[in-house]
């Protein structure tokens, strides 16, 4: 029952971390607490012996070369209703690189599922494997003329005015691990974050839009449906800046293992 096929979305929560190829994952303490809360909001509980199961995926996956602090492989973890796990292991097709993208429509659940990593994520991935029919890198999803998420990443814009914008979680964006990475060094660095909705003229007068997530890092979109988007790189440099020194920090990487 992996990349969410259950058809109902309170059978599972997931989430997708980075991987070092050995028993560390990147932010996994900010992975557990986001698992804990969307579990509790879709009404299931994670197994107690979630540490354990995944100490025996990686004793059996992990690779066989020195692990590396370069962000290079993900763990995609879904925790089923059942109490069983799903542990997938997958390579990044692309990070740090401009990109361009399409809209689609969002997916609607509740108000309780919106926002979750939740178990009818198929959606997403039939976005995905949309926009890359159309030549695309990402699917932007839209509800009610505004810009609520995107397959893989988290959209954000920078508004001529210099304040960085997010999809509110009423709007239906997804808590993001690499935005709560970013926003204390966002800040410090005259770019403050605000969560609101990402309609079309906000879109429309961007100096810049950059796609966020743990798996592409930080890239800057180039076009929206092959309409050419703000020319501007001080966020997408400054999101780039930040991961690449969070992620060779060695305190970023918890040993599975040091849990037991």
């Amino acid at each position: 029952m992996s990349e969410g096929n259950s058809g109902n979305p309170r059978n599972a929560v997931f989430t997708t971390a980075l991987w070092n190829g050995a028993f560390a994952l990147a932010d996994w303490e900010l992975h557990v607490q986001r698992l804990a809360e969307n579990a509790k909001r879709l009404r299931l509980e994670l197994p107690s012996n979630m540490t354990q199961q995944l100490v025996d995926f990686f004793e059996k996956e992990k690779l066989q070369q020195e692990p590396s602090l370069e962000p290079s492989m993900l763990v995609r973890i879904e925790c089923l209703r059942t109490g069983e796990m799903v542990i997938e292991v997958r390579t990044i097709s692309f990070r740090n690189e401009e990109i361009d993208a399409i809209t689609l429509p969002a997916p609607r659940w509740s108000s309780k599922v919106n926002g979750t990593k939740h178990g009818d994520w198929k959606p997403y991935r039939e976005a995905q494997e949309l926009a890359e029919k159309r030549g695309a890198d990402l699917a932007f999803l839209i509800h009610d003329y505004a810009i609520v998420d995107a397959d893989r990443a988290m959209p954000v814009v920078l508004d001529d005015d210099g304040t960085a914008w997010v999809a509110a979680q009423e709007e239906g964006g997804v808590d993001s691990i690499t935005l709560n990475i970013l926003i204390e060094g966002l800040e410090a660095a005259g770019i403050p974050v605000h969560f609101g909705r990402l309609n079309e003229r906000l879109v429309a007068r961007a100096a810049e839009v950059v796609a966020i997530g743990s798996g592409i890092g930080a890239c800057r979109v180039l076009s929206l449906d092959d309409e050419m988007l703000g020319e501007g790189v001080t966020l997408t440099e400054r999101c780039q800046s930040l991961l690449d020194i969070h992620y060779q920090d060695k305190a970023t990487w918890f040993d599975v293992r040091s849990a037991l």
